[in-house]
């Protein structure tokens, strides 16, 4: 958070709602800083099994959420209105319970990715979805349709853009795809998660994890987020909530001159 307000960045902050209930007073602080509080399920992260939103039923899909959503309002008071799927796993079940919730934002759908057996995403079921928001079909998220849940796609170049490409890419490469991506859309979503600033031999982690994605964890990472905000920066991009990052266009509170739109984003489980 002190790194955002360096750069006067105010980032969207997904919580699961186990972290929420656990540690109320950090996410309250978010809030206080103005940051944009979501939802990333309720206890993503487990060593054995992960909650899949691709393969739960309606009924578990929206306990998970609907504890989220409680633990996160108890803390700040309010009901936060925009959903990441752990894993970017989620089905068009998750959608309607995300609309039955109140919710009106999704940053789920792995839009142009493929992990090619490093990362989590191994389908192409969402890989020609739009790279702009959308809203997307209930009969297929790949498509745009009448959900009245925005859609703004994490970025991707086949690889995801985000801190884990960064630190085993490399710079050089992750600005090639920032490029790649900016011929085709307004919008760059980067992610990041907090175990990334931690050193990966102090952590236990899941076994579906890749040891590629555990490459490079340390507090030195802090400053390739700096190297990549300055080179972002330069390419002409401005910082944008993503419930900001409409169709191209963001609100008047936001830079109105910008051409391109970056938004910043980091789970919390």
């Amino acid at each position: 958070m002190d790194l955002c307000a360096r750069y006067g960045i105010i980032g969207t902050i997904f919580f699961t709602g186990r972290f929420a209930e656990m540690y109320p007073d950090l996410v309250h602080e978010c809030y206080r800083r103005g940051h944009e509080l979501g939802t990333h399920g309720w206890e993503h992260g487990g060593l054995e099994e992960d909650e899949d939103f691709r393969r739960a039923g309606y009924g578990q899909q929206r306990d998970w959420i609907r504890r989220a959503t409680d633990a996160v309002d108890q803390a700040t008071g309010i009901r936060p209105v925009i959903f990441r799927a752990p894993n970017l796993r989620i089905g068009e079940v998750t959608f309607r319970v995300l609309e039955d919730e109140g919710y009106q934002y999704d940053s789920s759908i792995p839009a142009r990715r493929f992990d090619m057996g490093f990362g989590r995403v191994h389908y192409t079921q969402y890989f020609w979805a739009p790279l702009e928001p959308y809203n997307p079909s209930w009969q297929g998220l790949h498509r745009p349709g009448k959900s009245p849940i925005l859609e703004i796609p994490p970025s991707a170049c086949l690889f995801p853009i985000n801190l884990a490409s960064l630190r085993v890419l490399g710079l050089p490469t992750v600005k090639r795809m920032i490029d790649w991506v900016g011929r085709r859309s307004q919008h760059l979503v980067f992610y990041c998660h907090p175990s990334e600033f931690l050193y990966a031999r102090d952590q236990v982690f899941p076994r579906s994890m890749s040891k590629w994605n555990q490459r490079g964890m340390n507090p030195a990472n802090l400053s390739l987020i700096e190297s990549l905000i300055d080179t972002v920066f330069a390419l002409g991009y401005t910082p944008a909530l993503l419930v900001n990052a409409v169709h191209g266009r963001i609100e008047a509170t936001q830079s109105s001159a910008a051409s391109r739109l970056g938004s910043l984003r980091s789970d919390l489980i």
